[in-house]
């Protein structure tokens, strides 16, 4: 069966880390529920059940659902399991399975009544926002949380019973080096979370560290290099198959979610700057809070965005996304679905970089599929442009 996804946002958090410059929005500890908070999330919870019942008929034969944000985790139980619920009205998660259904976490902002109620409606995974083992460098990051707050509630969801469990680290920040990075790696691997993420630190524009690091990085490129290499090696060492350019599993443990959006399959977004693809349609919709609920409350469309993808862009799409991950992009199928031989387009460029060490297979070797080497991943974006140049 086709895969489907469904994502729903949620964009408040404590406060906003140096780094972030994703939709959301920093409200304070929503456990002290004062009215204007309460109000707050109500509204917005109201507005994201409204939007969401608009596809109730696609939405049953939903394979994924992953609540993101901001941090979900912060949503007090009774206003949380509101949305829940509406989910599993128009869903029907709780009775199917093989459903992967994921929520984000921030370390120090779920307790055992949360992740009770979590489990209660069919949530399956939870993924943590750890990014580093060590308390200086996740107070640099402004991170609310210290590496015990975290291992607190890492123990607290395997006592509760998720038994998929991803962590996302961050390479590159200010201050890390290559050894507290290991140290990071050494610390979460003890703990055999199912699921790792390990993204580079990307300066921002707008954000508090753009305003610091724009004009000077805070780690040279070299150092960001090896930080990468480094951490392939450690994972490939503990068992962590390395699946897509950020991303390790262990096996059978690939985020299902994701996987869909790398192949291109639909999905629904519901939420402040949730993103659609159906049918090669893809939607945005607005990314200000307080405009979304607005236009959900008064019956129009959140979307400000809606674009029609052309032929070209749907390839394209197919090749970058799928270089990106280890499975790579098979060009029988390629060829077959869009009529074009990038083999022998691409012939003199393959052999090229497969000289260079940054793909698996020679163009002469009678592989249909072309899959970058750990290196190739490294450079994948300067990889793609050149392949796709005209």
């Amino acid at each position: 069966m086709k895969s489907f996804g469904l994502y729903i946002h949620i964009p408040y958090c404590v406060k906003k880390c140096n780094y972030c410059d994703f939709a959301s929005v920093g409200i304070g500890d929503c456990s002290q529920k004062t009215d204007e908070i309460t109000g707050e999330i109500d509204c917005l919870i109201d507005a994201e059940i409204s939007e969401l019942k608009e596809y109730k008929d696609k939405l049953r034969g939903v394979s994924s659902i992953f609540i993101g944000g901001g941090t979900p985790s912060i949503v007090p139980v009774d206003q949380m399991e509101k949305l829940l619920s509406a989910i599993d009205e128009v869903a029907r998660v709780t009775q199917r399975d093989g459903v992967e259904y994921t929520v984000e976490a921030n370390p120090g902002t779920v307790d055992a009544d949360k992740l009770k109620l979590y489990k209660k409606y069919g949530i399956n995974r939870i993924s943590f926002g750890l990014q580093s083992a060590i308390d200086t460098e996740l107070k640099c990051l402004g991170r609310i949380h210290s590496f015990d707050d975290f291992i607190n509630s890492f123990e607290l969801a395997r006592n509760v019973g998720f038994d998929n469990v991803n962590i996302d680290l961050m390479t590159a920040i200010p201050g890390q080096t290559t050894e507290s990075l290991l140290q990071t790696l050494e610390n979460v691997t003890k703990l055999e979370p199912e699921h790792i993420s390990a993204y580079s630190l990307i300066i921002e524009e707008g954000t508090p560290f753009f305003e610091k690091y724009s004009d000077n990085p805070p780690i040279d490129e070299e150092t960001d290099r090896k930080m990468f290499e480094l951490v392939g090696e450690k994972l490939a060492s503990t068992g962590y198959e390395h699946y897509e350019i950020s991303n390790y599993a262990k096996p059978e443990r690939r985020c299902k979610h994701n996987l869909n959006y790398w192949k291109r399959g639909d999905y629904v977004g519901i939420g402040p700057a949730a993103a659609s693809h159906l049918s090669g349609t893809r939607t945005v919709n607005v990314s200000d809070t307080d405009e979304y609920i607005a236009l959900v409350t008064d019956g129009k469309n959140p979307a400000k965005e809606t674009e029609i993808l052309t032929r070209e862009q749907i390839l394209t799409e197919e090749i970058y996304l799928g270089l990106r991950t280890s499975d790579g992009i098979d060009f029988s199928q390629l060829s077959e679905h869009y009529n074009i031989d990038l083999q022998s387009l691409w012939g003199d460029k393959l052999k090229e970089l497969f000289a260079l060490g940054l793909i698996k297979s020679a163009p002469d070797m009678g592989n249909n599929k072309l899959r970058l080497t750990q290196t190739g991943m490294w450079v994948s974006d300067t990889i793609i442009d050149k392949l796709l140049a005209q």
